[in-house]
């Protein structure tokens, strides 16, 4: 992807924001996608005023919502930044000429959708397993951001309540398989997380 990056600058347009900022909502018109450069940004549906559901968090370098745009429809979720971040707005007629005129840009785009059929399955399979296994799987990929990531940003990346997932914090303390500082997650023994995985 690092050796797009340069061609996709010349059709695109940076753009910082900061965390917190949202970068579009469901249901806006789907005119432009991005490629997420710096930073994450977290996807999620809101299906009531009082919740969200997390669909994934994108990590640098990510396309985001290049499918509702090669459909010209509506975005289906909604992006906002975890932490400061740096997107390319890129038109998706600017990019169908490009893709005309070299076919490795038409292969990275069935690549960045073949990832999102791969998320979708992921998460379709976390659905399938518990809380807990779900949150040892979380910090066994997650390690090196758990120094930056508070229990209530994990809560909301699994869909969980905090309640929840204090109880199995609590749990896995006991087992000496985590510990907390500060409300910041360390582990302790990654063999008895994955012992407990099965």
């Amino acid at each position: 992807m690092k050796e797009f990056v340069k061609e996709l600058e010349k059709i695109g347009t940076k753009r910082l924001y900061k965390k917190g900022n949202i970068i579009f909502y469901e249901q806006d018109r789907a005119k432009s996608f991005f490629l997420l450069l710096r930073g994450a940004v977290r996807v999620y549906k809101s299906p009531s005023l009082s919740k969200e559901i997390t669909l994934h968090l994108f990590k640098p370098l990510s396309f985001i919502a290049e499918m509702p745009a090669f459909k010209q429809g509506l975005y289906p979720a909604s992006a906002i930044c975890e932490e400061d971040s740096e997107l390319l707005c890129l038109e998706f007629e600017d990019f169908k000429r490009l893709c005309l005129n070299n076919a490795d840009f038409s292969l990275l785009m069935i690549t960045s959708l073949f990832e999102k059929i791969r998320i979708l399955e992921r998460e379709l399979n976390q659905n399938q397993v518990s809380l807990k296994q779900r949150f040892i799987i979380y910090v066994l990929e997650n390690e090196a951001r758990l120094n930056n990531l508070s229990q209530r940003q994990i809560a909301t990346e699994l869909n969980a309540r905090a309640e929840s997932l204090s109880r199995i914090i609590k749990a896995l303390k006991a087992e000496k398989a985590i510990t907390t500082n500060k409300g910041k997650i360390k582990l302790v023994s990654k063999p008895i997380l994955q012992a407990l995985l099965g």
